[in-house]
């Protein structure tokens, strides 16, 4: 099965823990991963009030589009 492909600015959901987290794809990392796994770099918001943002750095495999957006400014 073809992973799902995101380009930069795309909002995506993504597992943090145990919960769910909502980000902006950053960069394409391209296929650097282990066997070739497709990486993005994103960021978020750790807590839903926090004013900083954090990135991390995930296989497309762990990324799901999201349609409904919340701002990140």
């Amino acid at each position: 099965m073809p992973e799902a492909q995101f380009r930069k600015g795309d909002p995506v959901r993504f597992r943090l823990g145990t919960r769910s987290v909502q980000g902006e794809v950053k960069e394409d990392r391209g296929p650097i991963g282990v066997k070739g796994r497709h990486l993005y770099l994103v960021e978020f918001r750790p807590e839903p009030q926090s004013v900083s943002l954090s990135q991390i750095e995930l296989p497309a495999d762990q990324l799901q589009a999201v349609r409904d957006t919340i701002s990140m400014e």
